[in-house]
C-alpha cells in the first residue's frame, strides 16, 4: 500500500504539471484556432528568466517568481499575439502548425544566445550559462530554500519541490476557473470558444480576448516551466517534451474542455507512475524489457484519443467549396527559360566549386567543404519528401525523421548480408559484398510500406489532428522499436558501408565522370570520397526532382491536388482521398528512406538519433523557409543546413571581418533562430524565400487582370438593363441620407476575387423597418454581413447615426448600437440563457426587462440556449435589443424554421423595436408578413437594388420579379 500511495502521490505531482500545460493548451486553442506546439518553448523561456534573475543575479526566489511568472511571462505573450499569432490566426492549418513549430525552434536558441552570447561578446555581460552549469553537474535550483527539504505525510514521501507544484497546480485551477467563470473577460474568452463569428457581431473585441488568452496562458506555461526548473535542469528539449507529453490530456478534452483537460493530466502522470512501477509484475516479459514502452504507452493512448475525438469534432465536409484555397504561383506568366534559368546557373556553380572547374584557390571547395555540401545534396533529398507529402498533398507530416531512420536501418540490414537472395541480378559486387543499390531500393520499400501503414491510420484525421497524430507516432517508435536492440543496434546503430562503382563496363559514363571530376577515375567511384559523394548527391536529387516534376504534371498529380483543394469535390469526380493520400504518404516516406540510406552512408553509421522526432522538427522549419513547394526549396534548405555555419564563419572573419560577427553567428545556438524565425514568418507562404522576389510583382498583375475582368463584366451587366428598360441600380437622395440612421452607399463587396455586390445603395431611418427582398444568391445575407462589419466592402461607405464606420471592425459598430441577429441565431448556444444576455446587457435593470419581456427565458435562466426550441432561441436573441434598443437592428431571416405562433411573436417584437426608435433592416422570406410590417421595400437582383420605394407602391409583379428573377413591366 505504501508502494502504491507514493507511485499515486508522486504521479499526481508530475500530472499536475501535465494539466497546467493542457489547460494552457487547450485556452490557447480555443480562443484563437491555434494549437501552440511552441507551449513548451515559452516555459523554458520563462524558466530560463528565472534562472539569470534566481541563480545568476542572486535575487530572492519570491520577487524572482513574480517578475518571471506575472511580468515577463505576460510581455512575452503580448510580443508573441502581435508578431506571431495575429498573423496565423486567419492562416490555413497548414500554416499555423508550421508557425508555431518555428517557434519551437527559435525561442529556446534566442534566449540562450541573447544571454550567453550575445550578452558577453557584444555588452560585455558575464551571465550564468545553464548549459555550463549542466555541465558542472550542479543542480539548477527552483522556487524555494536551495537545501532540500523532505516532508512526511503518513507513508507518503514529498520534497518541497514536489509539494509546490502540487498546490501551484491546484491554485491554477482555482484561478483559471475564477477567472472563465466570474469574470467579464472570462465570459468574452468563452463567447469567442463557442462561436467566433458571432463574438465580434455581440462586441467582443476578438484580438484583445485573443490576446488576454495569450496572456493568461503564457503565465501557465512559465510557472509549469519555473516549478520543474530543478527536475529538468533547464534543458530545453525536456521542456518541449512535457507539450509532447501532455497530449493525452488535450486529446482527451477534445480540445475543448478545460476541466477535462487539467482532469486528464492528472490521470495521466498517476497512470505513468504506476505504469512505471507495477509494468514487470503485470505486463508481459517481452514487453516488460522494451525499456522505453513504459514512458511510451500514453503515446499510444494518446493516438487512440486522437482518433475518437476526431471523428466527433470533424466539420460538415459539404459546407464549403474548397478546404484550401490553391497559393498564387509567383511564377505564373512567366516563360520556362525565365523560371528554368537560375536553377541551372546555381547548379552549375555549385559543380564548379565542388568539382574544382576553376582553376582559383577561392573558387575550389576543399575536402572539408565538399564534404558539407555533399551532406547538403543528401539533406535536400529529405527535404523533397517534405515537398511531396506537404507542398503537394497539404499534409503535415511529423513523421518524415521515423522513415528516414527507417530506411537507415533497412540499408544496413541489407548490408550486412542478411536479406537477399543470391538468384537478385546485382545481388552482390565481386567482393560478395551486397550490391549498395539493392540496399537503397529495400529501404525505399521498407520506408514506402510503412509511410502506407501510417497513412491507413492517420488519413481520416484533420490536419491539426494528423499533425499531432504523426508526431504522437515519431516519439512512440523512436522509444519503442528504434530503442530495441535487435532494431536500433543502441547507441552504436548500424554501420552501413560506403561502396565503389566501377566504371570499366561502360566507357561512356565513364568519361563522362572523367570530365565532371577532377583528374582521371580510373578506379571507378569510390563514395568515401567526399567529390564523389558529392556527385552522388546531385544524381539522387536530380532522379527525385524530375520524378517529383513529371508527377505534378500527370493525372496522378492533377488528382492529389484535387483532393487537397476539396475532398468532397474530388469524390464527385471519382477520385479515392484515400487511395491519393496513401500514395502521397508511401512516396514522400520512400524518398525519405533513401535519404536516410545516403545519410548513413555519408556518416558511416545511423542511429536513431540521427534523425530523432526533434530534429525533424527543425528539418520542417528549414524546408518552409526556403520553400515547400517546389524541388529548389529542398536543395536550398539542405545546403543550408548543411553549410550554414561555414558559410557565416566565412562572412564573419572574410568579408565581414571582426571578431564580434564572426562570434555571434558561429554559435550553434545562431542557425536555429535564423531557421525558427523563417519559418514563422513565411509559413504562409509556399515558396518560402523563393518568393519574396518574384510575389509583390505577380500579385500585382493579378489584381490588374481582376479589376479587367470585373470592368467587363459590369459593362455585360449595365447593357443588359438598358437593353431591358431598367435603371442598374437604386439611388438615395441627399435628403434620405441625411437623416438616416443606417447608411449604405455605393457599396461594391464580395468574397475573395468574386465581387457579390455592385454598387448597392441603401438607407434606414429611425424609427423605420426596410424590407429586402430577393431571390436565394441576391446578395441579401452580404449587405447585412457589410452592414455589421463581418465583411469589409471593396469601395463605398457605410454611415451610423452619420459616422463613416466603413473602417470600423464589427465589435466596435457593435458597441456603437447596430446588432445583427444572423441567419443562424444569434446566440451562443455552450452557454446559458443568463450568460447570452449578459453578453450584452450589463445592469440588473436591463436583465429584468428582458426577463420580463420573455417570460419563458427566466425560466431557463440555467439552461444551455443550445437546447431551447428555436422559437425560444430566437426570443434569447431579440431580448437584449427589446432591454435597450440598439440604433439599428437588423434581422436575417428572422422567422426561418419557426412555427407560426413563434413567428408571430417574433415578428410582434420586431414591430416593437420600430415603436422604440430602432432603424430595422430587415431581410425575410416571408413576404406576406414583410409586406404588413415594412414601412419601406428594397428589391434586390444579382447583387444590385433595382428598386426602392414605399411598401404600397412595392406591387404583385414587382415582388414576383424579386423572387423569380422574372422582369416587372
Amino acid at each position: 500500500m505504501e508502494r502504491f500511495l507514493n507511485l499515486t502521490v508522486s504521479g499526481l505531482v508530475t500530472g499536475a504539471i501535465y494539466s497546467i500545460m493542457a489547460s494552457g493548451l487547450v485556452l490557447t486553442y480555443q480562443t484563437s484556432g491555434i494549437f501552440n506546439f511552441g507551449h513548451g518553448a515559452v516555459a523554458f523561456a520563462v524558466a530560463y528568466f528565472y534562472f539569470q534573475l534566481h541563480s545568476g543575479e542572486g535575487i530572492h526566489w519570491v520577487p524572482s517568481l513574480i517578475l518571471s511568472v506575472l511580468v515577463f511571462a505576460p510581455l512575452l505573450g503580448l510580443l508573441l499575439d502581435r508578431v506571431l499569432m495575429r498573423r496565423l490566426s486567419a492562416a490555413p492549418v497548414y500554416a499555423r502548425i508550421v508557425g508555431t513549430i518555428g517557434l519551437v525552434v527559435a525561442l529556446p536558441a534566442l534566449i540562450q544566445w541573447l544571454a550567453e552570447v550575445f550578452a558577453d561578446v557584444v555588452l560585455g555581460l558575464e551571465l550564468q550559462s545553464a548549459r555550463g552549469l549542466r555541465a558542472t553537474g550542479a543542480e539548477i535550483p527552483g522556487i524555494g530554500p536551495e537545501k532540500r527539504e523532505v516532508f512526511h505525510i503518513g507513508d507518503i514521501v514529498l520534497d518541497h519541490h514536489k509539494l509546490a507544484i502540487f498546490i501551484a497546480a491546484a491554485l491554477s485551477a482555482l484561478i483559471l476557473w475564477a477567472v472563465l467563470r466570474k469574470t467579464r473577460i472570462g465570459l468574452a474568452m468563452r463567447v469567442v470558444v463557442d462561436r467566433r463569428e458571432l463574438a465580434g457581431l455581440r462586441g467582443i473585441n476578438e484580438a484583445r480576448t485573443s490576446q488576454a488568452a495569450w496572456v493568461l496562458t503564457m503565465m501557465l506555461a512559465g510557472l509549469a516551466g519555473v516549478l520543474v526548473t530543478p527536475i529538468f535542469q533547464l534543458a530545453d528539449y525536456q521542456y518541449t517534451g512535457i507539450v509532447y507529453a501532455s497530449l493525452f490530456a488535450v486529446a482527451l478534452s477534445g480540445l475543448r474542455s478545460i476541466p477535462i483537460a487539467f482532469a486528464g493530466g492528472l490521470v495521466l502522470g498517476v497512470m505513468q507512475n504506476l505504469i512505471a512501477g507495477y509494468s514487470d509484475e503485470i505486463l508481459p516479459d517481452f514487453v516488460a524489457k522494451l525499456s522505453g514502452l513504459k514512458p511510451s504507452l500514453p503515446l499510444l493512448g494518446t493516438l487512440l484519443l486522437l482518433f475518437v475525438q476526431a471523428g466527433r469534432v470533424k466539420a460538415r465536409e459539404a459546407g464549403s467549396v474548397a478546404d484550401e484555397r490553391p497559393p498564387t504561383d509567383y511564377r505564373a506568366g512567366l516563360p520556362a527559360w525565365r523560371r528554368r534559368l537560375p536553377w541551372i546557373v546555381f547548379t552549375l556553380l555549385l559543380a564548379a566549386f565542388s568539382f574544382q572547374w576553376f582553376d582559383a584557390g577561392w573558387a575550389q571547395a576543399d575536402t572539408y567543404e565538399t564534404g558539407l555540401i555533399a551532406k547538403g545534396l543528401v539533406v535536400g533529398v529529405i527535404f523533397l519528401s517534405f515537398v511531396v507529402v506537404t507542398g503537394v498533398g497539404g499534409m503535415v507530416s511529423l513523421a518524415q525523421g521515423t522513415f528516414v531512420v527507417v530506411g537507415g536501418f533497412s540499408a544496413g540490414y541489407v548490408l550486412e548480408g542478411k536479406v537477399l537472395p543470391d538468384w537478385l541480378p546485382f545481388a552482390g559486387n565481386g567482393d560478395e559484398s551486397p550490391n549498395f543499390l539493392w540496399a537503397l531500393i529495400v529501404a525505399a520499400l521498407v520506408a514506402a510500406a510503412i509511410g502506407a501503414v501510417i497513412s491507413v491510420l492517420v488519413r481520416r484525421l484533420g490536419a491539426l489532428y494528423l499533425a499531432l497524430g504523426t508526431l504522437v507516432l515519431a516519439f512512440f517508435t523512436h522509444y519503442t522499436f528504434f530503442d530495441y536492440e535487435p532494431i536500433g543496434r543502441s547507441s552504436l546503430g548500424w554501420f552501413i558501408r560506403q561502396p565503389t562503382l566501377d566504371l570499366d563496363g561502360v566507357p561512356l559514363v565513364g568519361s563522362a565522370v572523367d570530365w565532371v571530376l577532377p583528374g582521371p577515375q580510373s578506379g571507378g567511384l569510390e563514395f568515401r570520397l567526399t567529390q564523389h559523394q558529392v556527385l552522388l548527391g546531385f544524381v539522387f536529387f536530380g532522379l527525385f526532382a524530375l520524378m517529383i516534376h513529371c508527377l505534378f504534371r500527370s493525372p496522378t498529380g492533377r488528382a492529389m491536388l484535387a483532393v487537397r483543394s476539396s475532398e468532397v469535390a474530388a469524390r464527385t469526380a471519382g477520385i479515392s482521398p484515400a487511395k491519393q493520400k496513401m500514395t502521397l504518404f508511401a512516396l514522400s516516406a520512400a524518398i525519405a528512406g533513401v535519404g536516410g540510406a545516403l545519410f548513413g552512408m555519408i556518416n558511416i553509421t545511423i542511429t536513431r538519433g540521427s534523425a530523432d522526432p526533434r530534429l525533424a522538427l527543425v528539418w520542417l522549419t528549414i524546408a518552409v523557409t526556403f520553400g515547400i513547394r517546389r524541388p529548389g526549396g529542398a536543395l536550398l534548405g539542405g545546403l543550408a543546413f548543411a553549410c550554414s555555419q561555414q558559410i557565416f564563419a566565412w562572412l564573419g572573419g572574410d568579408v565581414i571581418g571582426g571578431d564580434t560577427v564572426t562570434a555571434l553567428t558561429t554559435s550553434d545556438l545562431f542557425t536555429p533562430i535564423l531557421f525558427g524565425l523563417g519559418a514563422i514568418n513565411l509559413a504562409k507562404n509556399p515558396d518560402g524565400l523563393l518568393a519574396l522576389v518574384g510575389h509583390e510583382r505577380a500579385q500585382k498583375r493579378l489584381e490588374r487582370e481582376r479589376k479587367a475582368r470585373i470592368a467587363a463584366a459590369e459593362a455585360d451587366l449595365e447593357g443588359k438593363h438598358e437593353e431591358e428598360g431598367e435603371p442598374s441600380t437604386a439611388r438615395i437622395d441627399a435628403g434620405t441620407r441625411e437623416g438616416a440612421t443606417l447608411v449604405l452607399d455605393r457599396i461594391v463587396a464580395g468574397y475573395g476575387e468574386v465581387e457579390v455586390l455592385h454598387d448597392v445603395s441603401l438607407a434606414v431611418q429611425p424609427g423605420e423597418i426596410v424590407a429586402l427582398l430577393g431571390a436565394n444568391g441576391a446578395g441579401k445575407s452580404t449587405v447585412c454581413a457589410v452592414a455589421a462589419g463581418a465583411l469589409t466592402p471593396t469601395s463605398g461607405q457605410v454611415l451610423l447615426a452619420g459616422e463613416d464606420v466603413t473602417d470600423h471592425a464589427p465589435h466596435q459598430r457593435a458597441r456603437e448600437g447596430l446588432l445583427l441577429v444572423p441567419e443562424a441565431r444569434g446566440i451562443f448556444p455552450g452557454l446559458t440563457v443568463e450568460e447570452n444576455l449578459q453578453v450584452l446587457l450589463r445592469a440588473d435593470e436591463e436583465m429584468r426587462k428582458a426577463y420580463e419581456r420573455f417570460p419563458i427565458l427566466d425560466e431557463r435562466r440555467h439552461q444551455l440556449a443550445g437546447l431551447l426550441s428555436g422559437g425560444e432561441q430566437q426570443m434569447l436573441s431579440l431580448a437584449p435589443a427589446l432591454a435597450q434598443p440598439p440604433k439599428v437592428f437588423i434581422a436575417d431571416e428572422p422567422t426561418l424554421g419557426l412555427a407560426p405562433l413563434a413567428a408571430e411573436v417574433v415578428v410582434e417584437a420586431i414591430r416593437e423595436l420600430k415603436e422604440l426608435g430602432s432603424a430595422v433592416l430587415l431581410v425575410e422570406e416571408k413576404a406576406r408578413e414583410v409586406m404588413q410590417l415594412a414601412d419601406t421595400v428594397a428589391f434586390m437582383e444579382l447583387g444590385r437594388i433595382v428598386w426602392s420605394g414605399p411598401r404600397d407602391e412595392a406591387d404583385a409583379e414587382r415582388l414576383a420579379a424579386a423572387y423569380l428573377g422574372a422582369p416587372s413591366a
